[in-house]
């Protein structure tokens, strides 16, 4: 039988991250290689403590992203495709699934007064209980109480997966982790939390239908591959939340690894065997692997406090400010730092909290402190590997992505601070990664992740710090801890 040209092409697999500030599209061969990259950003639109989307940016973006990635590539047939995407934007759409205004991000915060009315209903731990994340005017209770006071309009309650799924394959599908972040999702039952759903005000019928991370969803529409420039019926597998895909796409897949995103916040995902409900509200949900689960903590302004200092006071580069913190490495000792410009949220949760360098002397200069700032964050970070395991999740290897991992005296401080095995990853894109991943698995070209993170997951590992560094910053943690519990009886 002679073969068609369609036939002889290679086969290519594509992940699309559609996050907060823009999509990603990645496409790979079945070995894993990756083979183009497309990249649309889009704006928020902000009002006071109203943060929201156009949600059609989100497909104008997985459209243009496509496209560049595509020009890129030549005889490649895609076999397979999947999502990561950003958790907890609601959009709400009518009965043709058009939008009803814009998409309600993650970061909106409008709906304070009803966090409070819920709480009064059902109490706060319910919430944390049934979801694993802590109430929040962020998530969908709060919003959706807050949206119907305005309006008695018909319409669904969808976020981003869904709504980006709707377009790939006519399918308004969740996945389990995106509906735990709603807050509306009981990860203990697997199903929609028919008390939350009460207080909130709302019905099953409004929300989309919850299928397991990977499952075959439909093939692309042909609206959706006329605009792609791609076959129609391309087998469209449903995604995941953007720090699961992650996960997968650093190949933390394992009891004891973490993954460490370090961007504006630091985001830890750790994999356990049982989910993990904490008294310092760690949020735990059901990992696209059965029987495994993620637990995740943000460490909020981690990043952002060295952006923040670099922008307002030392007007220098990221190169000269980790040049002249190396220089300064091991010798006299830096000022400490407390993170918290926003409030100090986990593990601390004390809202009232203001940022603090304390220790400081006339000769400390302005290096001194951004060099404080990198190791607060990391202390914060050691602080978080201390919660976990006390709550029985010891982190054994430590997977580091983002910002941080660009910087190698940062990755030192954090290498002798933490005294855990480190690796780097060397695909920076590990949502997208991670989404391909999802298809390529579930399309049977894998038998399981861990097959395929041997082929698409590629590493590097950080060296250890020496026992001198590691005694150095242990016995400046126990200060940074000792100082920290005499700072915080001023908010009290």
């Amino acid at each position: 039988m002679t073969r068609t040209g369609a036939q002889r092409k290679k086969m290519a697999i594509l992940g699309l991250d559609v996050g907060t500030t823009g999509t990603k599209a990645l496409i790979t061969g079945t070995d894993g290689i990756v083979l183009a990259k497309g990249y649309q950003g889009y704006s928020l639109i902000s009002d006071g403590n109203k943060v929201e989307q156009n949600a059609d940016d989100w497909i104008s973006a997985c459209i243009f992203a496509v496209r560049e990635a595509l020009r890129i590539t030549v005889d490649l047939s895609i076999d397979a495709i999947s999502l990561s995407t950003q958790g907890g934007s609601t959009v709400m759409v009518d009965e043709e699934f058009r939008p009803v205004g814009n998409a309600w991000t993650w970061m909106d915060g409008r709906s304070a007064e009803e966090v409070k009315e819920l709480a009064d209903k059902l109490g706060e731990a319910h919430f944390y209980n049934a979801a694993g994340w802590k109430l929040n005017a962020c998530f969908d209770p709060a919003k959706i109480m807050h949206f119907r006071k305005s309006t008695s309009k018909k319409v669904k309650y969808l976020t981003t997966l869904e709504y980006v799924n709707y377009f790939l394959a006519g399918k308004d599908v969740i996945d389990p982790g995106n509906a735990a972040i709603r807050q509306l999702y009981n990860i203990k039952t697997g199903e929609w939390d028919d008390d939350i759903l009460r207080a909130a005000g709302a019905s099953k019928g409004e929300l989309p239908q919850i299928k397991p991370t990977g499952e075959y969803i439909g093939g692309l529409t042909e609206y959706a591959a006329e605009k792609f420039g791609l076959a129609p019926g391309i087998p469209v597998y449903n995604g995941g939340h953007d720090q699961y895909c992650a996960s997968i796409g650093s190949g933390a897949l394992s009891i004891g690894d973490m993954l460490l995103s370090t961007g504006t916040a630091w985001v830890v995902m750790g994999i356990t065997r049982e989910a993990l409900f904490t008294d310092t509200f760690i949020a735990p949900g059901p990992h696209p692997i059965k029987g495994l689960y993620g637990a995740i903590a943000s460490l909020a302004c981690s990043g952002a406090s060295l952006q923040w200092y670099k922008d307002n006071f030392l007007g220098e580069g990221f190169d000269v400010i980790n040049y002249e913190i190396e220089k300064r490495y091991g010798g006299k000792s830096s000022p400490f730092f407390y993170p918290y410009l926003t409030g100090a949220g986990y593990p601390v949760w004390r809202p009232s909290a203001k940022g603090v360098f304390a220790g400081f002397t006339l000769e400390h200069d302005k290096f001194d402190f951004a060099g404080a700032i990198m190791e607060g964050v990391a202390f914060g970070l050691k602080r978080t590997l201390a919660d976990f395991a006390e709550n029985g999740a010891v982190t054994k290897k430590l997977k580091i992505m983002g910002g941080a991992a660009n910087s190698e005296i940062w990755k030192r401080i954090i290498s002798a601070v933490a005294d855990i095995p480190m690796e780097q990853m060397r695909e920076t894109d590990t949502c997208a990664l991670g989404a391909a991943m999802i298809a390529a698995v579930n399309a049977g070209i894998y038998e399981n992740y861990e097959q395929a993170a041997q082929a698409f997951v590629k590493s590097d590992p950080i060296p250890k710090a020496d026992i001198q560094e590691i005694q150095m910053y242990s016995d400046k943690y126990r200060e940074y801890i000792r100082m920290w519990d005499f700072i915080e009886a001023c908010y009290k």
